[in-house]
This record gives structure tokens, C-alpha cells and sequence, in this order.
């Protein structure tokens, strides 16, 4: 460290900052930093990595560059550059300075696991198992390493395989599995007892997983529901539940609890065993005023449209779109457009200025039973990966899921069919963020199905 007294404190509580996640706090020191030791690579790389962690990818990999021109062999400033890449969906690039980083420091657990991570986002799942398998081999209680192997054979279609890492989930340093004061059910008799099974992650994998409700009431318990407010409405019609609570501390007794998301591996759910949707809300009203917004469509093709979903999630940045992506579709004869976006990115729609020719139905709606009656009123859904594709694909409407290249595992890594969704059609990103011939291919199906109405 070629960093002397009072410069090299400062560099140790940026380095602090960084490992506490306190990205900006490290960036405001590392550039005080610059002009007393501009020639030291660990400033350089650490920078990289700071503003890679805020979404400053282009700048980050610049300053990883930075610290290679001055330590050209430092696997650990590959692996960051690779890390940079990937997310600039730079592919051959990125693969390769992983490689390298690996070649240098086969023994690095994190350099293995970074490179895995690098395999799966591009596709390379056969490469990517390999890796992450080694990686379980060094470090068999990492539980980072054992959730991405669950991904990786999910994404495979290798469910029964991957539902035990998906349990890592709670021992990752920012889950926390819920304690309720009872039993976690794994499988036991359930005759005369009370199950509470609680919802967790996104609305959109509570929606998913809700279709294992009735096999929990078919082993003979009473079924508790938790989940927030605005699904309570939704799922009421759902059979085999006897009370829906809101998530949290209950004032009543059960035997056995059990996270919504771990019933998928208690079923031992196969790509050939995926359970039906039960019915959902089906007797909810639209909300007023949406009533009129839809029929103003007269006889053209009602047409809803999402392009974010919640910006909180890791992988919205890949999976979401703005706005503008969606109004060539707005001036396809015979088409009208509805936005259905809900929370953030709505404000979209009237900075784009589409707010008069795409009527907004999305701030309307309070919770998903509106969502779900509102939608069963359109003729299609177009849509980038959220919460309303899964509503979609329950209620049985048509819905165009719109996938970046490596989607959610739920979907597998190619077809335009998912067993868990009927009524879904997958349109997938040809090559790594190439939205272009996505919104092409849409662009003509949309004209055609138009035209045929």
C-alpha cells in the first residue's frame, strides 16, 4: 500500500463504508483519496466496485480498467471487470476475463462463483453447474454458492433438483425466515391440525405459489393464509383456505407453519407436475371509472400494457422497459392501448405525454381484485415481467410476457410456453438486452391480430 498515514486511515473507512453497503458514504472518500495516490490500483478497484454496487456500470468498469493498467495480472481486479460486463450485457467479453481470473486463481471460491454467476446470466448453464458444483466442493455451507445452484437447475428445468438450495434463501445475510412460535411443516400429517402458511418475496410469487392451497387442504388441516392487504380480495374464492390473515403475529393458535415458496419442494413439483391455478376473485367488480375508459375503445382491441415492476427488485433493471418502448404499438390500427403500471414508473405515462392516448386504468385500481377483474375486461396483455404477468396467467387472459435474456427461472431458458401459465405466450430476447427485435416481433403479431379481429 503505497498510501501513507492520515490518506491510509481514510482508505480503511471507505473500505468499511463499502462492506457495509454504504456505497455512497465510501465513493465521497475513495475521490478525496484520488489526487494524494492516483497511481494506486486497490483506490482504483475498489471505486469500480462501489460504483458498480450503486448501478454506475460504465464508470465502474472504467476505474476497474484503471487498476488493471496498474496491476494487470490481479485476478481479483478480473473478476470485478468481468462482474462490470455482464451487467453492460458485454457477453464474450465478460466470460473471458472471468476465465482469465480463474486461470490465475483456480482456488479462489469467489472467483469460481463469480464466473458461475457470469455463465448462468449468458446461458451457458452445462458451463455454469460445473462451475458453481466446484465451488459447492470448496465451500460446502456457503450459502450464497448453494442458492445460485438452485437457480441454475431450476432454470435448467431441473426442479426436483433445485427446490433443496432454494431453502438457502433464509440463511442468505439478508433473509430472515420468519418465526412464528410453531413447527416449520416439511410433510407431516396434517389430520385435525391448523397450518399457517405465510407469503414472502414478491406479490407475483405469492400469486404463483397460491396454486398449492388445495393440496395443503387436501391432507386435512385448516388453512391459515397470511399475506398483505392488497392480495386478501384476490384469494378469497381460492379453495381449501379457511381464513386469510395479514402476515405478522396472529392472535390464534396453529400446529405447523410453512413459507408459501418452500411448498413447491414439499410437492416434489416436477415440469410434468405442475399443480393447476385455483380460481381467483372471480366474482370482483372493475373499479369505478374503468368502465367507461375500456368501452371508450369501442370495437378496437383493448390492448393492456406494464413496462416495470418493482425497481426494488435486483433484476428490474434488465427485466423492465420505459414507456417509450411501448408507444409504436399505440398507433397500430384497430389497437387501443391500456396502461395498467401500478406504483412506480407510472409517472411514465405522463411525462411521455401518451396520458390522453392510453388511458390509465392502473391508478384506479387499489388492490389485485381490481387488477384481476380489470383485466379479464381486455382482449390481451403486453408486458415486461411483473406481478401482473402471474395475475394474467391466473385469471386465464392472454398475456405476451416480454423476458430479457436470462429471465426468471420460472420460465426456462427458451420456448414461448411455461406450464405454469397456459395462457401465457414467452417472447424472449434474442441476444443480451436486444429489446429491439422484441418490440418488432410484437409490433407485427399485434398488426396481425388486429387485423384478424
Amino acid at each position: 500500500m503505497t498510501i501513507q498515514a492520515k490518506p491510509a486511515d481514510m482508505f480503511r473507512q471507505a473500505a468499511e463504508l463499502l462492506a457495509d453497503g454504504r456505497y455512497a458514504e465510501s465513493l465521497d472518500i475513495f475521490r478525496q483519496l484520488l489526487p494524494l495516490a492516483p497511481r494506486e490500483p486497490g483506490l482504483w478497484a475498489n471505486m469500480g466496485v462501489a460504483l458498480r454496487k450503486t448501478d454506475k456500470y460504465e464508470a465502474a468498469l472504467a476505474c476497474t480498467r484503471r487498476a488493471l493498467e496498474l496491476e494487470p495480472n490481479n485476478p481479483s481486479f478480473m473478476t470485478n471487470a468481468g462482474n462490470c460486463l455482464v451487467a453492460l450485457d458485454r457477453q464474450d467479453e465478460a466470460l473471458a476475463m472471468h476465465a482469465a481470473a480463474l486461470k490465475i486463481s483456480p482456488d479462489d471460491f469467489n472467483i469460481r462463483l463469480n464466473y458461475a454467476f457470469a455463465l448462468r446470466e449468458f446461458l451457458k448453464l452445462d458451463a455454469a453447474l460445473e462451475q458453481i458444483n466446484a465451488a459447492c466442493k470448496m465451500r460446502p455451507d456457503h450459502n450464497e454458492a448453494a442458492w445460485e445452484r438452485g437457480i441454475i437447475l431450476r432454470s435448467m428445468g431441473r426442479f426436483e433438483e433445485g427446490w433443496p438450495d432454494f431453502e438457502a434463501r433464509w440463511k442468505r445475510s439478508h433473509k430472515k425466515e420468519p418465526v412464528y412460535g410453531a413447527p416449520k411443516w416439511e410433510g407431516q400429517d396434517l389430520n385435525g391440525k391448523t397450518i399457517l402458511i405465510s407469503e414472502e418475496q414478491g406479490y407475483g410469487d405469492t400469486i404463483l405459489c397460491i396454486r398449492y392451497i388445495p393440496l395443503v387442504k387436501a391432507r386435512g388441516a385448516r388453512v391459515l393464509l397470511g399475506c398483505r392487504p392488497a392480495l386478501h380480495d384476490l384469494f378469497r374464492d381460492v379453495p381449501g383456505v379457511d381464513r386469510i390473515v395479514e402476515a405478522g403475529p396472529l392472535g390464534e393458535k396453529f400446529d405447523y407453519h410453512v413459507p408459501i415458496m418452500t411448498l413447491p419442494r414439499i410437492f416434489n413439483t416436477g415440469l410434468a407436475s405442475v399443480p393447476p391455478i385455483p380460481p381467483l376473485a372471480m366474482t370482483a367488480a372493475v373499479p369505478p371509472g374503468a368502465e367507461a375508459l375500456l368501452n371508450s375503445a369501442g370495437s378496437r382491441l383493448r390492448v393492456g400494457i406494464v413496462w416495470s415492476g418493482n425497481p426494488a427488485f435486483a433484476e428490474n433493471r434488465k427485466r423492465a422497459v420505459s414507456i417509450e418502448r411501448f408507444l409504436p404499438l399505440a398507433g397500430i390500427p384497430n389497437v387501443q392501448l391500456f396502461s395498467l403500471q401500478k406504483g412506480p414508473g407510472e409517472e411514465q405515462l405522463a411525462a411521455s405525454g401518451a396520458g390522453g392516448l392510453i388511458p390509465d386504468l392502473g391508478s384506479l385500481m387499489n388492490n389485485f381484485s381490481d387488477t384481476a377483474a380489470t383485466v379479464r375486461k381486455l382482449d390481451l396483455i403486453v408486458m415486461t415481467d411483473s406481478s401482473v404477468a402471474h395475475l394474467a396467467g391466473s385469471v386465464g387472459v392472454p398475456v405476451w410476457n416480454l423476458l430479457h435474456y436470462r429471465p426468471y427461472w420460472l420460465y426456462g431458458m427458451s420456448g414461448g410456453t411455461t406450464p405454469w401459465y397456459p395462457a401465457m405466450r414467452l417472447v424472449r430476447q434474442p441476444a443480451p438486452g436486444d429489446w429491439n427485435s422484441v418490440f418488432a416481433q410484437v409490433a407485427a403479431d399485434l398488426e396481425k391480430r388486429a387485423c384478424q379481429r
